[in-house]
């Protein structure tokens, strides 16, 4: 800090995405005035995004809109109508309220949803399973968990958010377009290509802002993935293209491989995807033969296909295995366990939660992928892994109260009435609680349902021991102090962090002396304490952790693959395990099966609905239901948007900008043309996520949330839409019709 101004620059790690870039934040008289990307960071060297440059920062940290002080409900439900309290009767009077709960209907009774990891929120499992509730669930179930269940199940650990993006020969994007949602993440496929002629395969239906660099781009027909999987592997058994050496020393199942995949020749593949044959044949020939390769976690290439999930992200983890780019330098980089020690049952505290309570997780045995019923087989090998209820089950058992009443939930870094599908529903499930508590920075559509609004901290003003997802070292750790302190530079926010949070209800709840002690500073301290220091010292001396990842681990002596064969799974015995346990028929292989509304199946519902829609194609700078308050964000996308091809538009008498209808069976939304050849004329791509803070915030209103979330009009009906394992719904390949709003 100088003398001739009271300026002092302090270090963060900006959590606007899941990638944690180190920064700078400059203070003045205790108010940021500037932040910039910091130079010293390992991970992103000085690089800042979009949603940072030209201060838009501000409209997120200084927005006058975010919640000052805890809400409490004085009218109905919806009503809009709240009086100011304080903490400690927040806390107070939440936690008698979840103790009446408990002791009417059991623990079971509380549930959480969480939606982006990007804040403590795993600290909830310490306070869920303490408390006795195995209902912990969220957006996982389609993004990100389901693959860090299935991975495991095949290689015995995770490698799809540590591809070797920098030092790989070929990079394949599939579901993925960084471009438009980590930009740090296409600077490093950019740089690579430009500086070390790396190459590029895109598979995505749009051809999008990263199609226009590939080198090969496949527009794969939405929803059908898993075949266009399938048929790269059966390219790559036929033409012998496959690692022998890995292959026979290291992958279990390979002969029953083989048999799945004659199944799955090209041309069969080209029918159901769009893709030519010939060029799925090149796409399968480059992965086998441009070493190293990798194939980064993407979203739309897996997690949210519905009935095809666990096929999709099976057959692309077989992918990996076969070619021998698990584990290489510039291929996909396995984690395990290792040296991880007790840290994971520090912050889950799973061991304290009784096999009785984890037997009532809801959608335990209907879909076992993600529960404790799959936990107890893969944490044994990845103790990392989190369990999930099913979300869809559990929004019907709110309302139905079978097999028991689920009367209480907690929501934190989420926002379920725009996150999950079935908005009408989620509406309907929240109202019937006794008890919602919601914390967050803004009043949101599912914040303006609950019964008590608490003010969160932002990732400036919290501790933070950030751990940037899509980083190929085993540990990438950035230890930083808050960089605003609470009511600091005239701020008037009451807000606290999740650690507070959790601790605060805890303290009411008999359950404080499991916990650190009543900051997260106090828990920091313990998580670094094996380096003999604090954590405020860690961040002044350590600042940046790394520990790079040591690649082929499976040449050194003893080693095994943390799975039952000890080796890549191809053909899965756990998923044979869940079948014998559960008298259950989950098909150990990956295949394909055609989605419920598809023409194939249904041609009457799809003669009605004609388009095949893709919901949640990214745009900078937004990120999931952020950001859409008035501001630098939201000036940049005043109006929700969805894509039409120009051929289609015009056969519907539709001209750009048009406000325009987007209907399924469970209703209709609507959004703006955007009139554009980047899909195919059988598909659109529609924005998601949207409503509109500047609208009434009382019932029916909600906020618009209503009006142009396209979740409203997506189903996730159990027994037609969900992956049979891992209960995933669909955000993609879901037959709809356009047309034009008329005056």
């Amino acid at each position: 800090m100088t003398e001739e101004s009271k300026r002092e620059v302090k270090r963060a790690s900006c959590f606007l995405c899941h990638l944690n870039c180190g920064v700078l934040c400059t203070k003045e008289n205790g108010r940021i005035i500037k932040i910039e990307g910091d130079p010293e960071c390992p991970h992103n060297e000085g690089f800042v995004c979009s949603r940072l440059e030209q201060n838009r920062w501000e409209s997120f940290e200084y927005n006058p809109n975010r919640l000052k002080t805890p809400l409490k409900r004085v009218g109905e439900r919806g009503s809009g109508q709240w009086e100011a309290i304080s903490w400690d009767q927040a806390f107070d009077e939440i936690a008698e309220r979840l103790k009446a709960l408990r002791d009417e209907h059991g623990p079971e009774t509380l549930c959480f949803l969480e939606g982006t990891y990007r804040t403590e929120t795993h600290l909830h499992y310490k306070f869920t399973n303490l408390f006795g509730t195995p209902n912990t669930g969220g957006n996982g179930t389609i993004c990100y968990s389901s693959d860090m269940w299935l991975e495991p199940c095949t290689y015995g650990g995770f490698c799809s958010d540590k591809s070797d993006w920098k030092r790989a020969d070929l990079i394949v994007l599939w579901g993925r377009n960084p471009a438009a949602s980590e930009l740090l993440n296409w600077k490093w496929t950019y740089d690579n290509m430009r500086e070390r002629g790396a190459k590029l395969i895109v598979i995505d239906p749009r051809f999008c802002e990263v199609a226009e660099h590939a080198d090969l781009y496949l527009r794969v027909r939405p929803g059908t993935d898993a075949a266009l999987a399938l048929a790269m592997i059966n390219v790559i058994i036929e033409e012998d293209l496959y690692d022998h050496e890995f292959v026979d020393e290291w992958c279990y199942g390979f002969d029953k491989l083989r048999e799945r995949a004659a199944e799955w020749p090209p041309e069969r593949a080209a029918e159901i995807t769009w893709v030519p044959a010939e060029k799925i044949r090149e796409a399968a020939r480059m992965y086998a033969t441009i070493k190293p390769a990798c194939m980064p976690w993407g979203e739309k290439g897996g997690d949210g296909h519905g009935v095809n999930a666990t096929n999709t992200i099976r057959a692309k983890a077989i992918l990996r295995s076969i070619t021998g780019n698990i584990d290489k330098v510039g291929g996909d980089q396995l984690t395990m366990p290792g040296d991880r020690g007790n840290t994971e049952d520090m912050n889950f505290a799973h061991n304290a939660l009784a096999q009785g309570q984890r037997d009532k997780m809801v959608g335990n045995n209907r879909f076992p992928g993600l529960s404790f019923k799959g936990w107890d087989i893969i944490s044994k090998a990845y103790p990392r892994f989190y369990p999930y209820c099913n979300a869809p089950l559990l929004f019907r058992q709110m309302i139905s109260g079978d097999p028991y009443p689920v009367k209480a939930c907690i929501v934190q870094a989420d926002n379920p009435m725009l996150a999950f599908t079935n908005t009408h529903l989620v509406h309907d499930a929240l109202c019937s609680l006794d008890l919602l508590v919601v914390h967050d920075y803004f009043m949101t559509p599912t914040a303006a349902l609950a019964d008590y609004v608490l003010p969160a901290a932002t990732w400036l003003e919290r501790c933070s021991r950030g751990y940037p997802t899509m980083d190929v070292e085993q540990v990438s750790m950035n230890g930083t102090m808050p960089v605003l302190e609470r009511f600091e530079g005239g701020a008037d926010i009451d807000f606290r962090d999740d650690y507070e949070f959790w601790y605060g209800l805890s303290e009411r709840l008999g359950t404080a002396d499991k916990w650190w002690g009543p900051t997260c500073e106090d828990m920091m301290d313990g998580q670094v304490a094996p380096f003999g220091m604090s954590f405020a010292d860690f961040c002044e001396k350590v600042k940046y952790l790394r520990v790079p990842n040591k690649p082929e681990k499976y040449k050194e002596p003893g080693f095994k693959f943390l799975t039952p064969t000890g080796k890549v799974e191809l053909y899965s015995t756990v998923i044979e395990q869940l079948n014998q346990e559960l008298g259950a028929d989950f098909d150990p292989l990956p295949n394909f099966t055609f989605p419920a509304d598809f023409p194939e199946v249904n041609p009457d519902y799809a003669a009605e609905y004609p388009l095949n829609m893709i919901t949640g194609a990214r745009f900078m700078p937004f990120y999931h239901s952020e950001h859409r308050q008035p501001g630098a964000y939201r000036d940049l996308h005043p109006d929700p948007v969805f894509q039409i091809h120009p051929d289609t538009a015009m056969e519907l008498n539709i001209a750009p900008g048009d406000w325009c209808w987007i209907e399924t069976h469970k209703g209709r939304i609507k959004q703006r043309a955007s009139l554009t050849t980047v899909v195919d004329p059988r598909v659109i791509s529609v924005q998601h996520d949207w409503w509109f803070p500047e609208k009434p915030e009382a019932e029916p209103s909600l906020f618009g949330v209503f009006e142009s979330n396209v979740n409203a009009i997506v189903d996730d009906d159990p027994d037609k839409y969900l992956d049979p394992l891992m209960g995933a719904w669909p955000v993609t390949g879901i037959m709809a019709k356009v047309y034009k709003v008329e005056e």
